[in-house]
């Protein structure tokens, strides 16, 4: 038997559902975008470089920021793919190469990751 306290929570949990699918149009959008951009900043200057950062950042992006998996496994990715970028690209492993390209990726991933859920909330607020 279904009660209206019942059927005022799926409601609620309907448009929360509503507001999710909204946010993931947004970002499938928005972060290619911010990927490229960050691409740029941080990738080695040789065209695999580029290539992959791109294509590793927008993997990560969608699955952390879309997906809504664990930060910590694409953590790791992205620091193994650093590190093997920054081995192939300068021949040994660089300290300050590898922290730009490492550090950038792992902060925006980290802001994608922490702040879906307070994007989320906001636009629920609206």
């Amino acid at each position: 038997m279904v009660t209206p306290d019942d059927n005022n929570m799926f409601d609620v949990l309907e448009k929360q559902r509503q507001h999710q699918l909204q946010v993931d149009r947004v970002f499938k959008i928005v972060l290619p975008i911010v990927a490229f951009l960050l691409t740029v900043i941080c990738s080695n200057m040789s065209i695999w470089s580029t290539l992959f950062t791109f294509i590793v950042l927008w993997i990560a992006f969608y699955a952390v920021g879309i997906k809504r998996l664990p930060i910590w496994h694409w953590v790791i990715v992205i620091l193994i793919y650093a590190l093997i970028d920054n081995i192939l690209y300068y021949g040994q492993f660089k300290q300050g190469g590898f922290s730009r390209h490492f550090g950038t990726m792992f902060i925006f991933l980290g802001i994608v990751g922490i702040g879906r859920p307070y994007f989320d909330r906001w636009l629920m607020k609206k």
